[in-house]
């Protein structure tokens, strides 16, 4: 059922909202940076921490087809959503009360805590991930679909570039845990702010289903779905190879550095290019969406990310050069997640679209454990063959790209 030209037109609007002020909540509970450097202050080491990151990367991802089985009959899944990011909402204000109050907490009970609650962000994102694509998928007609791809980059890059400049503000301003405790309220209260534009959603209804499958069941079918929509095995290994790329930039800088070519100076300097190339894709996608198609977008982005090694390779001794790769960078991630957030929506239909929405979270295993493995190899072969071998995985994904077939979704 196509939603009509208002209801597409208002709940355009509601996403962006909602995408503006997650944008801005995203660096103030960073999952590379604050989460992590947070639990090793409360007194975690490297096993809680790699058990933590394990959790909000993988177990995450597999409830996430987990809830699939369980939202699928349901024609209207609103309620999840708006579940999943107050359960979000909730976790993060439960660790910066503790955070407030550690002095006067036992030993262990402040690293207990932000344990418990991180885990249930964690998995409470899943919950509202699988409605939030369903519903985007069925609520925003196709035409404003492409706008609002391009639209989201561009405010998700502002957002996280401003946000990314007032939680280093924050934590410089007070001492810990006050520091952390104040970041984790911000997060806390624009994610609240957010949840407005999935109240604000007028969800269209999905086809009733006359049955509803067991979990065990559900999961029975993985298999056996994936043989029968070609597009969606070919998806899965273009998360499974492209994909990975987006877990590249931390080693390009990390190969820099031990080549000296990027000091203190040029560090400032990356995030800024790095969202200028994601702003950039997002301005010129806007403009000429009805030329596009998700498709080519897709190849493109699997053309840059296979050039990022080489080319890092190629410029490492020469820094002022080497920078530039980070706006490349930031045009490949852009690229990418317009592509596959499209393609995802476009190759499934109201019937199928929740458990697209499953698999794909749960079968995007290979960027969890990449940057573990990347990590090991290089200490063992060294850069310039990981580097070449990650180049080579990234091409893979072009294979791939060429088989899907966009426009079959709506004839399964």
């Amino acid at each position: 059922m196509e939603p009509t030209r208002t209801i597409s037109r208002h709940n355009f609007w509601a996403y962006l909202w909602h995408a503006g002020f997650f944008a801005l909540a995203v660096n103030f509970m960073d999952t590379d940076t604050v989460i992590p450097a947070v639990l090793i202050r409360a007194g975690g080491g490297p096993l809680a921490v790699g058990v933590l990151t394990a959790i909000m990367l993988g177990l995450s991802r597999l409830f996430q087809l987990l809830f699939a089985g369980i939202f699928e009959p349901f024609p209207y899944k609103k309620r999840f959503m708006v579940a999943g990011i107050y359960l979000r909402i909730f976790s993060l204000a439960v660790v910066a009360w503790v955070l407030y109050r550690s002095p006067q907490l036992p030993p262990g009970a402040l690293l207990a805590t932000i344990f418990l609650a991180m885990t249930l962000f964690s998995v409470s994102g899943s919950l509202a991930n699988v409605p939030y694509i369903d519903i985007l998928g069925k609520s925003i007609a196709r035409d404003d679909r492409k706008r609002f791809f391009s639209v989201r980059q561009i405010v998700n890059s502002v957002g996280v570039l401003l946000s990314a400049v007032a939680v280093r503000h924050v934590l410089r301003s007070f001492s810990f845990p006050v520091n952390y405790a104040v970041s984790f309220t911000f997060a806390s209260a624009l994610l609240l702010l957010a949840s407005a534009g999935f109240l604000a959603v007028r969800e269209v209804p999905s086809p009733a289903k006359t049955h509803r499958d067991s979990i065990l069941s559900f999961l029975k079918r993985v298999v056996p779905e994936m043989k029968r929509y070609p597009n969606l095995l070919s998806y899965l290994f273009i998360l499974n190879t492209t994909g990975v790329a987006i877990t590249f930039v931390p080693f390009m800088i990390m190969f820099a550095k031990e080549h000296g070519s990027i000091d203190a100076a040029f560090v400032g300097n990356l995030i800024l290019l790095k969202v200028a190339g994601m702003i950039l894709p997002g301005l010129v996608l806007y403009f000429y969406h009805r030329k596009y198609s998700y498709k080519n977008i897709l190849k493109l982005s699997v053309v840059l990310a296979a050039l990022l090694p080489p080319l890092s390779l190629w410029w490492v001794d020469h820094p002022h050069v080497y920078q530039f790769l980070f706006t490349l960078s930031g045009v490949f991630l852009a690229l990418y997640k317009i592509a596959v957030n499209g393609i995802l929506i476009e190759i499934s239909n109201e019937r199928n679209r929740t458990f697209f929405a499953g698999i794909s979270g749960a079968g995007n295993i290979l960027s969890s454990l990449l940057p573990i493995f990347s990590g090991m190899f290089i200490l063992w072969f060294g850069y310039t063959a990981v580097f070449l071998l990650l180049s080579l995985l990234f091409l893979a994904g072009y294979y791939f790209a060429a088989r899907l077939n966009c426009s079959s979704a709506q004839n399964v």
